[in-house]
């Protein structure tokens, strides 16, 4: 016995014992004996093995380069108009004819909307005709 309990090993297994009886205290091993429940297994693949959850799975790497292609330095200096554009959605548009689209028109910041508008339907235009 003495031979299989080296100096190196008794103090690797008193440090081993002291970690879990820190983890204890902390409350992990209680969770980790949870989390190895079969009842709460059986519960989480219910709820992660739905269809939608198996189709998100099937697409994960498309969904992971799309990730990783995103601009988050333009979404940042586009956060103001992302921001204005959800509290217009917010509210309840007034109806607009012709002649209240024409008054409209003249109002400066109608006419930077809709250049912005315009580049964005070219933009769009553009990946369809590709």
């Amino acid at each position: 016995m003495e031979t299989i309990l080296t100096q190196e090993r008794r103090e690797a297994l008193e440090k081993f014992l002291d970690m879990l009886v820190k983890m204890n205290e902390l409350g992990l091993l209680d969770t980790i004996r949870d989390l190895l429940d079969p009842e709460f297994i059986g519960r989480l693949s219910e709820l992660l093995m739905t269809p939608g959850t198996l189709k998100l799975l099937d697409h994960i790497d498309d969904l992971l380069d799309l990730a990783g292609s995103i601009d988050v330095e333009a979404i940042k200096g586009n956060m103001p108009v992302i921001k204005a554009a959800l509290e217009a959605l917010s509210r309840e548009p007034k109806p607009v004819g012709i002649t209240g689209l024409m008054r409209a028109m003249s109002d400066p910041d109608v006419q930077k909307g809709l250049g912005l508008m315009v580049e964005l339907l070219k933009a769009i235009g553009k990946t369809k005709t590709k």
